[in-house]
């Protein structure tokens, strides 16, 4: 019998170690980044910061066990608020932004989806063999 909770748990590992590594690089490269993405570095820096921060909380949420139900949905609506935002962007401040900080933006939203959606099946898996809380 295959764990339920294992796409969930593998889903929020990936999440995890990319946000650690876009997070690590934003902090480590925000120079170069802000030029080559006309994204201001004060807001890598920050965006980094805060993406280090995220990628341990999910760790740990997803080296729980059993994984908190609660705290995965916070974790996918994060993520939802990232793709909502990274739209915004786009709208908001395309004029700023060179072709490749657009297409960054965009297929890292695109990713952030895709996690998203596989954490929130996983999340289902996981209702299927765990009793509801009120």
């Amino acid at each position: 019998m295959t764990d339920k909770s294992n796409l969930l748990r593998n889903t929020l590992l990936i999440n995890a170690g990319s946000s650690l590594l876009f997070g690590g690089a934003a902090l480590a490269f925000a120079d170069p980044l802000a030029q080559w993405t006309g994204i201001a570095s004060w807001i890598l820096y920050v965006l980094g910061a805060g993406l280090v921060l995220f990628a341990a909380d999910v760790a740990w949420t997803a080296t729980r066990n059993p994984i908190n139900p609660l705290f995965a949905k916070a974790i996918i609506a994060a993520d939802v608020a990232w793709v909502v935002g990274s739209g915004l962007a786009l709208l908001l401040f395309s004029g700023s932004l060179t072709v490749p900080g657009q297409w960054t933006i965009e297929l890292i939203a695109i990713a952030v989806a895709v996690l998203a959606v596989l954490q929130t099946v996983g999340l289902r898996r996981l209702g299927d063999h765990h009793p509801r809380t009120a």
